[in-house]
């Protein structure tokens, strides 16, 4: 298995996790809260937009996933 591949996998696994655990969120509220996807302020700060993933390995998604509150709680108690 590549490493692509094999973190592809892990952040799938845990997103189906996420929606068992949290039912009453909106699927782009998840992704938001699992750091998957990133918001920012633009650049006048006058509202917040969403940078597009598409470029980004999904190692360096997952890394920012296990640093996050959100996804791993149990880490964090």
């Amino acid at each position: 298995m590549t490493n692509r591949k094999l973190y592809n996998t892990a952040i799938v696994n845990k997103l189906v996790e996420l929606v068992s655990k949290y039912p009453d969120l909106r699927f782009g509220q998840i992704l938001v809260n699992a750091d998957i996807i990133e918001v920012v302020p633009d650049y006048n700060n006058s509202a917040m937009v969403a940078l597009d993933p598409f470029n980004e390995e999904p190692e360096v998604m997952w890394e920012r996933m296990k640093n996050n509150k959100f996804v791993f709680k149990e880490l964090f108690n």
